[in-house]
């Protein structure tokens, strides 16, 4: 310290002399011993501060060579260490940016700097999906896992084998049972192979481990419910009850679950069903599966008890339910008046459709024209 400090000072005075060339050029005159030494004073104060550098050279190669050779390697290593960690810093990140390829060449070399398998991820990552192959069980857990995530990542083009997909994802499931992430993705697969008993079991498995699914999760299972009751018939009723829980709005799923019901003989559950869901909702599908299910029980008892509900507190298609059992009941003027409100006011297509239906069934075709032309006008 006290070495540099006077070497500081020499380079100091030596540059106030170079700005003072006065100074610079007087004579200095030391004499010790019989000795007599003249000389300027500028030449004097350059003379010294070589004198010092070279003391500081001398003294750092001694103090390195006493040290042992180990500190001298240590530090040319760390100064190499550090200009491979820029290198490899800025050709990932121009990776990253998408303006280049990694440099494998560079990454090998980078293998004092990162863990093996961090170069292993980052050969992967820069690998494409259709190039990755077929998955080793020698390989580490960790690029396995990366490997299969990559190649079953719905966001790949083109869209790599599905056999190949299915295969990393079991190689993912086997490292890791409990991924959400690979049931998810082998879901995905099983929706595509048709497989919905395999779909739903992924999902539910998922659900059960989250606790409560996110909407999106709900809406598939909801899908995979519809899909596997569609071929399967003895599981229909089971399945689109637990469709209807996932979504008690959706008017497909409450048709379905109440023709289901139908089917093993619950006319009564499918009634109470489909005129909850009318209370609450518009559906003039469901509206006219129940209407043809309520002829055949009791139609102008069912108009009775929807007469006393308030038009405005009920729905449209309830509405059209009731102005329909009224002209089934030969109640003609007061289907006529209700349809007609329902029609005018509420510019209801269906009503509209149903008045040009019954003027026809009548015989007055010019007034079934205009019903039928309000009708279109409002669907179209």
């Amino acid at each position: 310290m006290r070495l540099i400090f006077f070497l500081m000072l020499a380079l100091m005075i030596a540059i106030t002399l170079v700005v003072f060339p006065d100074q610079a050029n007087q004579m200095l005159r030391l004499q010790a011993l019989g000795w007599v030494f003249e000389t300027k004073q500028g030449t004097f104060i350059v003379v010294l501060f070589l004198l010092l550098m070279v003391a500081w050279l001398l003294r750092t190669l001694i103090r390195t060579l006493f040290s042992g050779s180990g500190q001298l390697w240590s530090s040319l290593r760390m100064g190499s260490e550090k200009r491979r960690q820029r290198r490899l810093q800025e050709t990932v990140t121009s990776w990253l940016n998408g303006n280049g390829a990694l440099n494998m060449r560079l990454l090998k070399s980078s293998k004092q700097v990162l863990p093996e398998w961090v170069l292993d991820l980052l050969a992967v990552l820069a690998t494409p999906a259709d190039k990755l192959g077929a998955p080793d069980q020698k390989r580490a857990p960790l690029l396995t896992i990366l490997m299969a995530r990559t190649i079953s990542s719905p966001t790949v083009m083109p869209k790599v084998d599905i056999a190949l997909r299915k295969a990393h994802l079991k190689a993912w499931l086997a490292i890791s049972p409990d991924a959400a992430l690979a049931k998810a993705r082998m879901a995905d697969i099983a929706e595509e192979e048709g497989d919905w008993q395999a779909r739903i079991s992924f999902l539910e498995h998922n659900w059960q481990k989250t606790g409560q699914p996110a909407d999106d999760s709900k809406q598939s299972l909801k899908r995979a419910y519809q899909k596997l009751a569609e071929t399967d018939a003895n599981q229909a009723l089971l399945l689109l009850r637990k469709a209807y829980r996932l979504d008690p709005a959706d008017s497909a799923v409450v048709l379905a679950y109440g023709l289901a019901q139908l089917r093993e003989g619950e006319s009564q559950n499918t009634i109470l069903l489909w005129m909850n869901y009318l209370e609450q909702h518009d559906s003039i599908v469901v509206a006219a599966e129940l209407l043809t299910l309520l002829k055949q029980h009791n139609p102008l008892k069912v108009y009775r008890k929807l007469e006393r509900k308030n038009g405005a507190e009920i729905s449209l298609a309830l509405r059209w339910l009731r102005s329909e059992l009224a002209h089934f009941s030969k109640l003609d003027g007061l289907a006529y008046e209700q349809m007609q409100l329902l029609a005018d006011e509420d510019k209801y297509a269906p009503a509209w459709e149903s008045m040009a239906n019954w003027h026809h069934s009548a015989g007055e075709y010019k007034q079934a024209s205009v019903c039928f032309k309000q009708a279109l006008r409002l669907a179209g």
